[in-house]
């Protein structure tokens, strides 16, 4: 197991050992049953005091997640059990042929997005996890003519490797479909990657390390913290409110710390849906000039503003950078083709240099034949009417789940109304463990995401995320009945 310890930090070591480890069992990269290392072979390991893991491993204790057997050793505790691992079996346990595997040394500090992904359940689960459309709303006719169009006018794509940056006419068509959004991104600025993902992955291959501080909202976008904490640099949790990132927050820790970057998602915010009102973002970015921070904005559904007026949403960042700082992501992912994996990165000056360098590393370019076969699409005129549909098909929804939550959800709970953009982030009386929910919603058929996932540090356990975009007619409003029951339950049974 590989800790990273800040020294300087104001964090007490403990404590950072404390949390490496708490991500680690509760993202199930740590099993229940599985050994610890002895204190006195860990703390060679991290060259720290005994007493330190001691007192670090006590912290565990009292969180549940391990238990110390006397003479024996520190385990991970059966309470710890992910969401998905199957109840242990009566009687003897078997050997298993794979344990020696533990005893190989890694570098995953974390992994929420795939402990708590929807993909590893049942089909007969109703997932209100997964940020995207459903399937019955995308453009699946206008895609299958889009790739038989590309199927005569590139028939040899299929046999050219990308250029490492993308397609030049997959990025000027995509240039010009993002001006319809207000969005004027020149063919030089532009990086295609695979997903949105991807881009954070080369932000941080990049630009953060060990002894690096990036600072970024919380509660936060889980694949982001993911990618942070791989990097090894420093995560710093900033609050958000209703109108995102706190500037009195930001300008605290400035003063003690060096901040190298910030992450933001200033438009439908991943997780609580919230949008960045323009005097923020252009304080925000006047924050980054004075203290010369780098900004890496992700802004991946734009498009869907069925609540509000999407042309007249604030501009990026990016829009308002006049310094080239800000690191700009775009998916297409949440709206038109989850199964298609493409994004685009936008930078400017060496940034873009050094970042397009970072990508033919990773990867050699993304797949050429996957830009070509949408390039008929975008130049269409069917991508806007498409979403033009889609947002009035959203915008109803967004009315019934507002209605039903309303009128059957207990006013215990607190929630954005209306419902907007695709996340709606519920908020549970303090003693309220979402996580603890969730085998129950499981058993009534749903699928939602604890708030523990979406803080680096010390989670806040009493939020929940879910995502009513991803359902069918049929299923959303069954769906919205099982949630209303389930936790309009965990509020009566809260002082039990």
């Amino acid at each position: 197991m590989n800790i990273h310890i800040e020294r300087p930090s104001t964090i007490p070591i403990k404590e950072q050992i404390y949390l490496a480890i708490a991500q680690r069992i509760r993202t199930e990269l740590f099993k229940p049953g599985q050994q610890l290392p002895s204190v006195r072979q860990f703390a060679l390991q991290l060259a720290v005091s005994p007493l330190t893991v001691v007192a670090a491993y006590r912290l565990l204790e009292q969180a549940g997640l391990v238990r110390t057997v006397h003479g024996s050793g520190t385990f991970v505790s059966e309470q710890s059990r992910g969401l998905f691992d199957p109840p242990p079996q009566s009687g003897v346990a078997e050997a298993n042929p794979w344990d020696w595997q533990l005893s190989l040394k890694n570098y995953l500090p974390r992994a929420s997005m795939w402990s708590q992904s929807a993909i590893r359940l049942p089909p007969t689960i109703l997932d209100m996890a997964t940020a995207s459309i459903h399937s019955s709303l995308l453009p699946s006719n206008l895609i299958t003519d889009s790739i038989q169009k590309a199927l005569t006018l590139y028939s040899d794509a299929v046999g050219k490797l990308s250029p490492f940056s993308g397609d030049p006419e997959f990025i000027a068509v995509i240039a010009d479909y993002l001006r319809t959004y207000h969005v004027a991104l020149e063919p030089h600025q532009m990086l295609i990657t695979n997903g949105t993902q991807q881009g954070i992955d080369l932000f941080c291959r990049t630009f953060l390390g060990p002894g690096d501080t990036i600072a970024v909202e919380t509660p936060c976008f889980s694949g982001a913290i993911d990618a942070f904490r791989l990097s090894q640099a420093t995560i710093q949790p900033i609050p958000v409110d209703g109108q995102g990132i706190r500037l009195d927050v930001l300008e605290e820790l400035v003063e003690k710390t060096t901040i190298k970057a910030i992450y933001t998602v200033p438009t439908y915010h991943n997780p609580t849906g919230t949008v960045m009102p323009l005097s923020r973002r252009r304080e925000l970015l006047d924050f980054a000039v004075a203290h010369n921070i780098l900004i890496l904005e992700d802004e991946p559904h734009r498009e869907l503003g069925f609540s509000d007026n999407v042309k007249k949403l604030p501009p990026p960042l990016k829009m308002l950078d006049a310094s080239g700082r800000v690191i700009y992501l775009k998916g297409f992912s949440k709206f038109l083709f989850p199964g298609i994996r493409l994004g685009l990165l936008a930078a400017d000056g060496t940034i873009y240099k050094r970042l397009l360098a970072a990508k033919s590393i990773v990867d050699l370019g993304s797949p050429l034949w996957l830009q070509k076969s949408l390039i008929p699409f975008f130049r269409s005129s069917q991508a806007e009417k498409y979403l033009t549909r889609l947002n009035q098909i959203l915008r109803k929804r967004s009315q019934l789940v507002t209605e039903t939550l309303i009128s059957s959800l207990s006013p215990a709970i607190k929630w954005q109304k209306p419902a907007r953009g695709l996340y709606l982030w519920l908020t549970l009386p303090p003693s309220v463990n979402a996580d603890n929910l969730i085998p129950e919603a499981h058993h009534r058929g749903i699928h939602f995401l604890p708030s523990s996932i979406f803080y680096p540090g010390e989670p806040a356990s009493n939020h929940l995320r879910i995502c009513w975009t991803n359902l069918s007619d049929k299923d959303l409003p069954v769906s919205l009945t099982i949630l209303c029951e389930l936790l309009n339950s965990a509020v009566r049974n809260e002082g039990r």
